[in-house]
């Protein structure tokens, strides 16, 4: 029972309210007893004062007394009363047959049952007033027995409306399991109501559909990752396959096998590719070499790329100008080598003939910012949004390779802090621009 959470708040909630009503009770049963007690204290007081004043020496160690017509309230108990003289002899007492004590001390003392007073008279004698607490004792009791009665239904009040406070304050954790249970059955799609949440739940009803869109983009990203990988490798399995099987069909001339092997080693060759370029994205996803990390200078870096395809260029004839502030960050060199190969390479092989590439290095804050721009044949507007998924292809004629460059590229940057970003018009031209966190010194690096 206790195992669910709506049960063991109403048990908190049930005795801890039971706690307090039943401290209430307690205290106002004690302050009814000491107020009853009070109010019988100075009655008996008054009666006391009566009979020391009504005592009269007569001789020596004799007392004459009057006693003062002092009838009880209606339903009070009779009081009673006891006069000692000076050597503890009785003088007088209400009830002859009644052993009363002497008391040792002037005060206020319960006995037996009964509440007494003792004072002493001006003229010597201990004079003793007294009366039975039954009466008091039973209103306390009845007053005990109401306060336990309305208090037991203050509490079955109580426990009705807690449950339903606590239901209510639950709904929002309920709707919130019942949408984690229905993605657990495959409803990805599912999403907390956050107009139906507390304020104080809003935050992380917010949070979670945060999550789950997330969580439910790297699934579908992984759906589609393995479709386009299964897709990509089937071509050049089918290749080899095809190849193999008619190379051993039957004896063929030693140039036949020879064309069979070639097709066979760029089918090879492909895959190869392909899966490299996996294992770099794998790579670059998990962080894996963040621990090779150090000082880099991302003006040599840029210059060295632009060397490097310069004979793509050429061939071409589109021409590649770099500007490249010296700065510095703190990076691993042949992966930012890669990312930047593949940015400036599609650059030059989606450019047009006579075409033209500038790179650009500056610093824009705490960030070294690296612009690629071409004059090339540009991007869609609607394919700008998935250029960076794996094997996204925005050419229509299938003519930029397994589409994986930019992936690696987005991934190898991501995991050195930074982020890029793609701006493109068809036939105009598309730059492409990383954003690093400068190092500690990127700023004032001076070249060589």
């Amino acid at each position: 029972m206790f195992d669910s959470l709506r049960a063991r708040l109403l048990a908190w909630y049930t005795i801890m309210l039971a706690m307090v009503i039943a401290a209430s009770g307690a205290t106002m049963c004690y302050l009814a007893w000491r107020g009853r007690l009070v109010e019988i204290d100075a009655r008996l007081l008054a009666r006391a004062e009566a009979l020391a004043g009504a005592l009269q020496p007569v001789a020596a160690g004799t007392f004459d007394l009057t006693l003062p017509e002092t009838p009880p309230a209606e339903g009070a108990p009779v009081p009673y009363h006891a006069i000692w003289a000076v050597d503890g002899q009785i003088i007088d007492r209400s009830d002859p047959d009644m052993a009363v004590p002497v008391s040792g001390a002037p005060g206020a003392r319960s006995r037996d049952g009964q509440r007494e007073v003792t004072i002493r008279a001006a003229s010597g004698p201990t004079v003793l007033a007294g009366q039975s607490l039954t009466a008091a004792r039973t209103e306390i009791w009845s007053l005990a027995l109401t306060l336990s009665a309305l208090g037991l239904a203050a509490l079955v009040l109580s426990f009705v409306g807690g449950s339903w406070l606590i239901d209510r304050a639950l709904a929002p954790i309920d709707r919130i399991s019942a949408t984690a249970r229905t993605m657990v059955e495959g409803d990805f799609g599912a999403r907390i109501p956050v107009e139906r949440v507390e304020t104080e739940l809003t935050q992380l009803a917010r949070a979670l559909n945060e999550a789950f869109d997330r969580l439910h983009g790297s699934l579908e990203r992984q759906r589609r990752f393995t479709a386009d990988a299964s897709h990509e490798l089937r071509t050049p399995l089918a290749t080899l396959s095809t190849e193999v099987q008619w190379a051993l069909a039957r004896d063929r001339h030693p140039d036949d096998y020879r064309r069979a092997l070639k097709a066979c080693r760029r089918a090879a060759g492909r895959m190869q590719a392909i899966v490299e370029r996996l294992l770099a994205l794998a790579r670059a996803e998990a962080g894996a070499d963040d621990g090779r990390r150090s000082p880099l200078a991302l003006d040599d870096l840029v210059r060295r790329v632009a060397e490097d395809l310069g004979p793509l260029a050429d061939a071409r004839g589109i021409a590649v100008d770099v500007d490249a502030a010296p700065l510095s960050v703190m990076a691993v060199p042949d992966r930012l080598l890669d990312a930047a190969t593949n940015v400036v390479a599609n650059a030059i092989a989606y450019n047009v003939e006579g075409g033209r590439v500038h790179i650009a290095l500056a610093q824009r804050g705490g960030h070294a910012e690296l612009a690629v721009r071409d004059t090339g044949i540009g991007i869609a507007r609607a394919d700008l949004p998935r250029i960076f998924d794996p094997f996204f292809q925005a050419d229509p004629a299938g003519n930029r390779g397994a589409g994986l460059g930019l992936a690696v590229t987005r991934a190898i940057v991501e995991s050195h802090g930074g982020e890029i970003r793609c701006e493109s018009q068809p036939g105009v031209g598309t730059t492409m621009t990383i954003r690093l966190p400068l190092s500690g010194d990127g700023a004032t690096r001076r070249s060589a």
